[in-house]
C-alpha cells in the first residue's frame, strides 16, 4: 500500500520546515506548495488523503480551497487549518461549515501537530509508530517560556534543526519586510509579520510574537505609520536574535 500523501499549503519555509520535521517519523508523502496556485494544480493530478492548510497566502486565502474541496479525486480527503488568527469561535465554525476536519491555531506544539495528523490519517498508514519515537508531550506545568519544552516536546534536536531553518529564512523576512516599509505596502507586510509571529512564539521570543501580531493588526486597519514604526522596532529585534544565535565565521 503507498503512504498517503499529504499537502502541506504554507508559504513560510520555516513553518514548511517545523511541519516535515514534526511528521518525519510518520510513514507518509508530504507535498508542500506555497500558493494557492500551486496546490490547485498539485491536486488536479494528484489524489491526497489529507490538506494541512494556511489561511494567509500570497495569492488569496485558503479559505477559497475549502469551497473547491473535496473533489471527485479527493472526496475522501481531511483537511486540517492550520494558521494563525483563528481562535474567533465564529470563524472556526465558518471553517467547519466549509469543510475543515479540524483548525489548529498557530503556534502549535509537535506533539499535537503529530497526533492530529496520525488521528487524520487513521487506517492509511502502513505503520503506526510507537509513541516513544515521539518526544512527550510537555506536562501542564512545563513552563511556557520554554520553547523546547512548550513546542517541541523536550525535543532539543527538534528545536535546533527549526532554529537553524527559520535563521536562513530570517533575511528573506528582512528584506521583504523592509521593501514592504518603505512602499507602505499594507498587505505585504501583513503577509511577513502574519508568518513571524508564529515563528518567533515558537523560539521563545514572545515579546517579538506580540510585536509582529501588533504590525498585523495595524496593516489589517490601514494604520501605515504605526505599522512601519511597529516593523522598525522588530527588525532590531530580530537582528539582534540573529546575532546572537548565529556563530561568528572561523579563522
Amino acid at each position: 500500500m503507498a503512504p498517503p500523501r499529504v499537502l502541506l499549503l504554507e508559504d513560510d519555509p520555516a513553518v514548511r520546515r517545523f511541519v516535515a520535521l514534526a511528521l518525519e517519523r510518520l510513514p507518509l508523502q508530504l507535498l508542500p506548495c506555497g500558493t494557492l496556485a500551486e496546490a490547485r494544480a498539485l491536486l488536479e493530478h494528484t489524489p491526497v488523503q489529507l490538506v494541512l492548510m494556511d489561511l494567509a497566502l500570497p495569492d488569496g486565502s485558503g479559505q477559497e480551497l475549502l469551497a473547491s474541496l473535496p473533489t471527485q479525486d479527493n472526496a475522501a480527503c481531511r483537511i486540517v487549518v492550520f494558521s494563525g488568527g483563528v481562535d474567533d469561535a465564529a470563524l472556526r465554525r465558518h471553517l467547519q461549515s466549509q469543510g475543515a476536519w479540524r483548525v489548529l491555531a498557530k503556534p502549535v506544539g509537535v506533539g499535537l501537530l503529530f497526533d492530529t495528523v496520525r488521528e487524520a490519517l487513521q487506517g492509511t498508514l502502513q505503520a503506526d509508530p510507537l509513541a516513544a519515537d515521539l518526544p512527550p508531550a510537555p506536562a501542564p506545568e512545563a513552563p511556557a517560556q520554554d520553547p523546547v519544552m512548550a513546542f517541541f516536546g523536550g525535543g532539543h534536536g527538534l528545536y535546533q534543526a527549526y532554529l537553524a531553518s527559520c535563521l536562513a529564512q530570517f533575511g528573506n523576512d528582512l528584506a521583504q519586510g523592509d521593501a514592504a516599509a518603505r512602499a507602505h505596502d499594507a498587505p505585504a507586510l501583513q503577509r511577513v509579520a502574519h508568518s513571524l509571529k508564529s515563528v518567533l512564539a515558537m523560539l521563545g521570543q514572545p515579546h517579538a510574537a506580540q510585536e509582529a501580531r501588533e504590525i498585523e493588526a495595524h496593516a489589517a486597519a490601514g494604520a501605515t505609520e504605526a505599522m512601519r514604526n511597529g516593523w522598525q522596532r522588530l527588525r532590531q529585534q530580530l537582528r539582534a536574535f540573529m546575532a546572537q544565535h548565529t556563530p561568528p565565521p572561523r579563522g
